[in-house]
């Protein structure tokens, strides 16, 4: 018996991290690897996803990276959801994503419910509790409602794709540096 036991422990933990309940979430490694090719990309992100993309938009000092990524995200109807952990390497379609975000708002909350939004996957459930936790149910419900209508001409792109893209766009941007006889004026 008491051989039996750790050895039933080790292949149960073993059985969980290879299915994915113990191990980290396959989006969020690939999202960091990327996020590490741009030190200040990735810092903005971090950011955002800790005071909110409204925030970093208003607070961010002009011509710095976070400005850039902040506005380009704040300009973007998907923008909002690069708070949620592996949303840079989301591959879902941008249509079905917010459909299941869609559907998950519209059904009652019960133990049913929640077993069928398991089954339809955890990344529209990440999603729509992040979307809730930021925004409240009310507000979460009128921000994918018109996520779902700005989004029509993103249907068939996926999300992380099109975040990168967006995000991509500030990795060159630098900000402009004062001329030196303008410098030794200002003195």
């Amino acid at each position: 018996m008491s051989f039996t036991r750790p050895l039933l422990t080790a292949g149960l933990a073993f059985l969980l991290t290879s299915c994915g309940y113990l191990s980290e979430n396959p989006k969020t490694a690939l999202e960091q690897q990327w996020l590490q090719q741009d030190p200040q990309i990735a810092e903005a992100v971090k950011q955002i996803r800790e005071q909110g993309l409204v925030a970093v938009a208003e607070s961010a000092e002009a011509g710095t990276v976070a400005a850039c990524v902040a506005s380009r995200l704040a300009a973007d109807p998907m923008g909002k959801l690069i708070t949620v952990e592996g949303a840079l390497a989301e591959s879902a379609k941008v249509a079905k994503l917010l459909a299941d975000i869609e559907q998950m708002f519209s059904q009652e909350i019960s133990f049913d419910s929640v077993a069928a939004m398991l089954e339809q996957g955890a990344d529209a459930a990440a999603y729509a509790k992040t979307l809730i936790d930021q925004q409240g149910l009310e507000q979460a419900l009128a921000t994918l409602k018109t996520l779902v209508a700005q989004s029509q001409q993103y249907a068939t792109k996926e999300l992380g794709g099109h975040l990168q893209a967006l995000i991509s766009t500030c990795k060159a941007y630098e900000v402009p540096a004062e001329a030196p006889a303008e410098a030794a004026n200002k003195t």
